[in-house]
């Protein structure tokens, strides 16, 4: 048997073969439709984040050439961070307490890392380099490299004013460990780890549901940050639209599954899309569509970020 498969994709040109238009009656108003679609999805992961509204996402049915790089594109682009298709003020800004540094294997696909999203919504405070380009620190003693370890330490074993960068390694978990290893300017930096979560990732993994993707990990790194310096008594919420575009393509993803009743890669977790049923349809595997498995990582990219020091 044969898969029906959307080949050799980068992760925001699989996502945007799924036209939300397609998912919803053509004929029924705008936005009584999308009041039907959320009344019938099922409880999300990510419904208690406080992330801004993502109608202007749904609305977005073209890709667009970006000024830039000429490129076409759709929500933005991952080569230049900008917004495609929509105005700048339209998608949320965060402003992060310290500034992060991503460290891109070259071999990581611009459209797979979700790290790009940091970059698009925190413009200011991210910067992106591939591992070639990576910066030498000059204090790095004030730089936290996020990366597991027999010395990694939790947010709350550090000192706030001991740090004023944070460096995240975007790749599968062999190339973090070649960048983390091989890496001169890396070698001095003190890790720093973040407590175990199940990720959401929808690209096929081999390790297991505790290995997050970039931007995952990311975003619970500033959680954690947020819960020991800033608001002791309890997380507000002020990062959580670091998980914008996350969110905005899981959802996607979980309404097209389960709108047109298909089942997904049987290579993912069991009952990764949430069907009312919580199962999904039978369905020959002829009659299958999914994100392809093909060039995807065997492990995600921030991977082994969420082991605890006791775990090592």
């Amino acid at each position: 048997m044969s898969e029906k498969v959307i080949d050799k994709v980068e992760l925001t040109e699989a996502v945007e073969t799924t036209n939300f238009t397609s998912i919803t009656s053509q004929t029924e108003p705008k936005q009584e439709s999308e009041k039907n679609l959320k009344r019938s999805r099922p409880d999300s992961p990510f419904d208690g984040l406080k992330t801004s509204d993502d109608s202007i996402l749904y609305e977005t049915k073209e890709r667009q050439m970006c000024p830039r790089c000429k490129k076409t594109v759709k929500y933005f682009c991952y080569r230049c961070f900008d917004v495609s298709g929509m105005d700048r003020s339209q998608i949320p800004t965060v402003n992060l307490p310290v500034h992060l540094d991503v460290i891109k294997h070259e071999r990581e696909l611009d459209g797979k890392s979700t790290a790009i999203h940091a970059r698009v919504i925190a413009p200011e405070d991210v910067s992106i380099y591939t591992w070639k380009n990576a910066p030498t620190y000059e204090h790095p003693e004030r730089t936290l490299l996020l990366f597991p370890g027999p010395d990694a330490k939790t947010l709350a074993e550090i000192p706030r004013d001991s740090f004023d960068r944070v460096v995240v390694i975007d790749g599968t978990w062999s190339q973090a460990n070649a960048i983390a290893r091989d890496t001169p300017s890396l070698q001095n930096l003190r890790k720093v780890t973040i407590a175990p979560r199940i990720t959401h990732f929808w690209r096929f993994q081999q390790m297991s549901e505790n290995h997050l993707a970039t931007i995952e990990a990311i975003y619970y790194l500033y959680h954690e940050y947020c819960q020991t310096y800033e608001t002791p008594e309890g997380y507000d919420g002020r990062y959580d639209n670091l998980m914008f575009y996350y969110k905005f393509f899981y959802d996607l993803i979980q309404d097209k599954y389960r709108q047109t009743k298909k089942t997904f890669t049987h290579r993912h977790k069991q009952n990764y899309i949430k069907y009312a049923e919580n199962k999904p349809k039978d369905q020959k595997a002829d009659d299958v569509e999914t994100v392809t498995d093909k060039n995807v990582p065997e492990e995600t990219d921030a991977q082994k970020n969420v082991e605890t020091v006791k775990k090592q």
